[in-house]
């Protein structure tokens, strides 16, 4: 009877009644005030209900009321357990996990150190009027915990139970009479995607692959279950895989979360037509066929069959990655060159360095591959080679030889100062403009937007082939053919392997950048102009 926990019991009824879903306060601010004042609530009520006399009992009514409200929020099972368990009692519940309630739980030190201290077990029996008074807000105390009224959106079943309300981009409901059983997989936080170029088919481009592990729900009839979506990276749009027990899977993909933001929805939904924008149903028909409702901008039937790939859209019989072991050689002489017929060379080295100013051998020599067209290995025996790797951060990995001269193990220099020969290979860069430099022309690529994506077998990633071209130049860039530019006494060599365009990017299981956009294996080879 204290002013603390009566005006926490008003501001709960308060909040579940009128703020939520009334726009006077922010949706993150009436989803956490509840669980503020309910940790001020509950383990007095339920001491109450008890007839608790020692401190022992009242806290351990804390501890239990701490532990099941972490749980239910840190375990879908647990949540379904305790809905069914409230259903015995005539208030089944529908509970949405979500772990940032626990900012709540210090909410029930206050409780203990407010609250207490009055409960004192010396003072005389309550009189008549006392008792009333408290039995009268331990009922209504207990009702607001477990029911709202319909204004708040919480909704009303007709057979009498009551279902909080939802939060999250979208919701699906059970449009019938019986429960439901449904599993929602969201979107891989490792899957990035191109909004534009998914949103022209979501239901082929993406695949299983893409999505995470489900979480299950048994759906009471006309209830709803909200998907909270998270912006994938720095786009606005994410995807959720939903399916169920004789229900067809379908994909729900959203272009542009700023339009459908996460927001408080009604608990249950008792009419398909009510169901508006962000919303989805699922409905049996008298022969137990399903058929989904509700917003069709964001709903798509997964497809696996793939458009006819056009001749004109085939990747050039001559592309290849660039590739070579993680284990790098320094200074070596190369004793023979050999090519292989699955497009890689074998190098013969052998490791040298400088001893006493002369050279000397170190170890036996060995064989190392590099896999690159036949023009971007310009190499020939008894050459002395540095073999130096750098990364890029999305990915990208970067090989450099350089000739070098017997006399120091130092570059070879023409007379104009600059080094004889330099080989770069570019493996995984991620956009056209930072490798243009590296010939000192403007490198562009041109999709080709008549040619449909491709998705990977047993990988979320989704691509097409995509030409290269120089600026100023009359044609693109063929994979294996060398083009020489020249440039202030120098001469750069571009040499096209690999090109790629992505539209989804899995990064658990992809090749090459690490970064979505392009995909681009190149090679340069500087030298001077003779």
């Amino acid at each position: 009877m204290t002013p603390t926990w009566v005006g926490a019991l008003a501001l709960l009824v308060a909040n579940d009644h009128w703020f939520k879903g009334s726009g006077l306060l922010p949706d993150l601010a009436t989803g956490k005030l509840s669980d503020f004042a309910g940790m001020l609530v509950a383990p007095v009520l339920l001491a109450t209900l008890l007839g608790v006399r020692s401190r022992r009992a009242l806290l351990a009514c804390h501890v239990a009321v701490g532990a099941v409200f972490a749980g239910i929020q840190l375990s879908a099972g647990l949540a379904a357990q305790w809905s069914a368990l409230m259903g015995v009692f005539g208030h089944p519940w529908v509970i949405t996990c979500d772990p940032t309630d626990l900012i709540a739980l210090p909410f029930l030190l206050l409780s203990w150190k407010l609250l207490v201290p009055q409960m004192d077990a010396e003072l005389p029996a309550l009189v008549p009027l006392q008792r009333t008074a408290v039995a009268a807000l331990s009922v209504f105390g207990l009702w607001s915990t477990v029911a709202t009224s319909d204004d708040s959106g919480f909704g009303v079943d007709p057979d009498g139970g009551w279902y909080e309300d939802v939060f999250g981009n979208v919701i699906v409901n059970n449009a019938n009479d019986f429960d439901v059983a449904l599993h929602i997989r969201p979107l891989r936080a490792d899957v990035v995607l191109d909004c534009d170029h998914v949103s022209s088919d979501p239901g082929r481009l993406l695949g299983e692959e893409a999505f995470g592990d489900a979480e299950h729900w048994v759906l009471p009839n006309r209830t709803n279950v909200a998907i909270e979506m998270q912006p994938n990276y720095a786009s606005q749009c994410s995807a959720a895989w939903i399916a169920g027990e004789g229900i067809e899977p379908q994909i729900l993909f959203v272009h542009n979360l700023s339009q459908l933001p996460e927001q408080w929805w009604p608990g249950q939904s008792f009419s398909p037509e009510s169901l508006g924008s962000g919303a989805v149903g699922v409905e049996f028909d008298a022969d137990g066929r399903s058929t989904w409702l509700g917003d069709g901008s964001i709903r798509f039937r997964p497809s696996t069959d793939a458009p006819e790939q056009p001749a004109s859209c085939e990747a050039p019989a001559d592309e290849a990655r660039i590739d070579w072991p993680l284990s790098i050689p320094d200074d070596a002489r190369l004793l023979a060159v050999e090519p292989g017929a699955d497009g890689c060379f074998e190098l013969q080295l052998q490791d040298v360095y400088m001893l006493g100013g002369e050279l000397a051998d170190q170890g036996s020599p060995y064989a190392w591959y590099l896999c690159a067209p036949a023009a971007a290995v310009p190499f020939a025996a008894d050459e002395l080679l540095r073999f130096e790797e750098t990364y890029g951060s999305n990915g990208e990995r970067e090989l450099r030889v350089t000739l070098l001269e017997s006399d120091g193990l130092t570059p070879q220099v023409a007379e104009s100062g600059l080094a004889v020969r330099v080989v770069r290979y570019l493996r995984g860069g991620s956009d056209p403009v930072h490798i243009g430099p590296a010939v000192g022309r403007q490198l562009v690529a041109i999709p080709g937007v008549s040619c449909p994506w491709q998705v990977e077998a047993s990988c979320a990633t989704v691509e097409r082939h995509v030409d290269l071209a120089v600026g100023g130049a009359a044609n693109y860039l063929q994979p294996g053919a060398a083009v020489s530019f020249a440039d202030e006494g120098a001469v750069h060599t571009a040499i096209l392997s690999y090109s790629r365009q992505r539209a989804v990017l899995d990064m658990s299981c992809a090749e090459g950048a690490r970064e979505l956009s392009y995909d681009i294996d190149f090679v340069v080879i500087d030298e001077p102009l003779l």
